[in-house]
């Protein structure tokens, strides 16, 4: 059940990368075009994971937001004892990484 809502949660950020309107996705907000500040700001608010994965030009200019993508998901494993059986169950959990931004300054 954790990973089915996890999945969905997925899908409508991916959703959003891509461009595509739907209503999930909406919850996520496109930050291109907006200043590395402002975008950061509005994704910390928000509590969406985000990291710069590409910048280029003169860090001290101006910088804008060129582009996000999906940063997909990453799995989480844990072990919880089953005391029916004895032994520990492997349980794993997928956890979206968030939205990578390509940051281009002048």
């Amino acid at each position: 059940m954790r990973t089915r809502v996890i999945a969905a949660l997925f899908a409508g950020a991916a959703a959003v990368a891509l461009g595509t309107g739907t209503a999930t996705a909406q919850t996520i907000p496109v930050v291109v075009g907006m200043s590395q500040q402002s975008a950061v700001e509005l994704l910390t608010e928000r509590n969406i994971p985000h990291s710069i994965t590409n910048r280029s030009g003169n860090l001290s200019g101006h910088c804008v937001v060129t582009e996000q993508r999906d940063k997909g998901n990453r799995v989480e494993v844990d072990y919880e004892y089953d005391h029916e059986d004895g032994a520990f169950e492997r349980v794993e959990t997928e956890v979206w990484r968030g939205i990578g931004l390509t940051v281009v300054c002048r």
